[in-house]
Parts: C-alpha cells; structure tokens; sequence
C-alpha cells in the first residue's frame, strides 16, 4: 500500500516516514500542499492520504479539495487522513465534508496511527471489491455470456459477482484474510519488478481471483482437516480450469488478467506444475507473481499436516527448496524480488493474520 505523507515540518515528516516504511508501507512525501497535489496526480498507485491540516501554499483541506476535482479514473480509490495540532472544530466538519476518512492529534500516538491506516486499507479493499462488483454485474446485465459453471456452485448459489469477489468465505474459513493478503503480495512483487503502475494495479485487483475456481468445486475436500487422498488431491487442481472458465466471458482487461491468474498460478517455471504444463515464459507474469506470494501465504497458514511456519523459515524454503516445493518451481525474476521485499511482505502478511484456522489443504501435496 503506498501513502502520500503531507507534512511541512520536516522532522515529523522524517520521523514518520521511518515509522511507515519499518511497518510495509511505501511511502512518498510531499513538503506542503502544492507538492502532494502534483505527486498524487502524478501516482496512480498512492491510496492513503495522510495529510497536515495547516501547510504553507496550500493547506490539507485545500489539497484533499483540489484531489477530489481532479478527473481521475472512476475506479480510482483512495482514504484521505489529516494530522491537526489543534480541534479546530470548523477545520474537522469541513474535512469531514471532504470525505476525511480520519483524524490523527499531535503529537501522534503510535498505536492509534496504525489502527487508523489498517482500517483505513480495509475500506480501499472494499471499495476495490465494490468495483469489481459493479464490472462483473455490468457484463453480465449486458447480456454477456452467463458464468459457465453456475450449476455446478454449492447449494444451487448462482455465481453471481457478488459470490465471485467477496463470497469465497463460504468455501473455506479465512479466505478475506487470505485474499487480501495474495492481493497486496502480489503489488507489492509487481512494484518491484518495475512493471507500470496500471498493470501493477492490474494484478493487485485480478490477484483476488485467483482460486475463484474453488466455488465449482467440492467443498468439503477444500476444507477438510487431515490429508488428502491422492484421488482428492487430483480433484483439487481441477480449481484452475474451473475458474478460468468462470471468468472467460467478460469483455474486461483485469477480469482478462484474472483470467490467466486462475488458469496458471499453480504452473510451475520448470514445466512440472499444473493443469498445462507451462514452462518458462509460457507462464504469464502475472500468474508467476501470484504463484509465488501464494506459496509463500500457504506456508505461513496452518496446514493439517503440520503448524504455520514463521517467516524466516518460509523464506527459507522459497530459497531452498523442501520436500514440495523446490526454487526452479518459480520464476527467477519474481523470486528475487519477493525475497527482496521480505520486510513488507512479512508486514502484510501481520497485517491480515488469519483470524482463525485457513482449512485448505490443497497445498499439501501441489508443490
């Protein structure tokens, strides 16, 4: 997640840069109101906003009102919170009115700006889920082809966008948690990689996809709490097949990159993963970033054959390999950065711990 940090006093500003950037935040500073205006305008990828109320040329609120004029794309989300020294209570009903997601009162309470930015980020991931809502719906009310494996999902549910974006909690307990946490990995390794910032986007959005395939799946083979049969494991490839056919009608660049995150984000770079037997850059970037953050989340997340690693274990076995998963399974350039960017992918993974047990056990027997 990348936050804009408007602050004309420049110890503050330093002080809390070092603290943002030491939890996984990228952060990019601006030395009064002008300056963040320009470079939020200039950053597709900044969602938080953390602003001072009172900055030379251009206060906050003036900021926030000027970003709110700009014709910026219709999907673009962001959270605006101000620093004020004072309860100037004219100052906080007008930044109120500008949308202001939060206030924070100098000097800072530590714990209170990080509640403050995590609830901040649950809210851009909702609104990003709204949107891709409204995309699915929107193709499916223009008379789109209709979802192919709707009489297969569980119970008679159709799979409407409502089950495809934020509905995947009825298959298995944690998956928001895990989402949420695939999603922000995967920007983050896309970030790194240099990719732009609209495909980075891309892939952050399309990521929370990827195992959208499970909902035409057998339920209780996904949540079963002991070791799956080889015949059961076999069923839980099907997945990848199963979500790109979900997704192949809309007439969507992200659901297009869904699309091939769904199919591939289990192929593996040496050519020994699934279901085609992709090798090299037959893969789509897209699915090799996915399939690596995936990896890494499986091996933070209880399994029933064994505890949640820690994180310098888990690194250690994208590194090294162990007796599933091996470094030739991912691409070179993906992996590099994911192990580049440890610190931050260890700070989202913190940041959507699962709240209770991830009942999966697919990847017991897929790497």
């Amino acid at each position: 997640m990348k936050i804009l940090l408007a602050e004309d006093d420049s110890q503050v500003r330093t002080e809390l840069r070092e603290l943002l950037i030491e939890q996984g935040y990228e952060v990019i500073t601006a030395i009064d109101g002008i300056d963040a205006f320009e470079k939020f305008r200039a950053d597709e990828m900044i969602e938080i906003l953390l602003l001072d109320i009172r900055m030379p040329r251009a206060t906050g609120l003036q900021t926030l009102d000027a970003i709110k004029k700009i014709e910026s794309p219709k999907d673009r989300v962001f959270e605006a919170l101000f620093i004020t020294g004072n309860s100037d209570s004219n100052a906080i009903i007008s930044a109120l009115k500008l949308g202001a997601f939060a206030f924070l009162f100098k000097p800072i309470v530590v714990e209170e700006l990080f509640k403050e930015l995590s609830d901040a980020t649950d809210s851009i991931n909702q609104k990003h889920y709204r949107n891709f809502q409204n995309s699915m719906l929107h193709a499916q009310q223009s008379d789109k082809a209709p979802l192919k494996v709707a009489s297969s999902i569980k119970d008679g549910m159709g799979a409407t966008s409502e089950i495809a974006a934020i509905g995947a909690e009825h298959y298995a307990p944690g998956i928001e948690q895990h989402v949420h946490r695939i999603s922000e990995m995967a920007l983050c390794v896309s970030v790194r990689l240099g990719l732009e910032a609209q495909q980075c986007q891309q892939i952050r959005l399309a990521s929370l996809l990827h195992d959208i395939g499970k909902l035409g799946g057998p339920t209780d083979i996904y949540t079963a709490e002991r070791t799956l049969t080889a015949e059961e494991f076999e069923k839980t490839k099907d997945h990848t097949r199963l979500g790109a056919a979900l997704l192949e009608h809309y007439d969507d660049p992200i659901i297009e990159v869904a699309q091939n995150i769904a199919l591939q984000h289990h192929e593996n770079w040496d050519g020994t993963g699934y279901p085609q037997g992709l090798k090299g850059d037959e893969i789509s970037i897209e699915a090799a970033i996915v399939h690596a953050v995936d990896t890494y989340d499986n091996l933070r997340s209880h399994r029933p054959y064994r505890a949640a690693l820690p994180h310098h274990i888990a690194m250690e076995i994208l590194v090294s390999g162990d007796e599933k998963s091996n470094p030739d399974h991912f691409h070179p350039g993906v992996l590099q950065a994911l192990l580049s960017q440890h610190r931050e992918i260890e700070a989202i993974y913190e940041r959507y711990r699962p709240i209770e047990i991830e009942a999966s056990s697919e990847l017991e027997n897929s790497e």
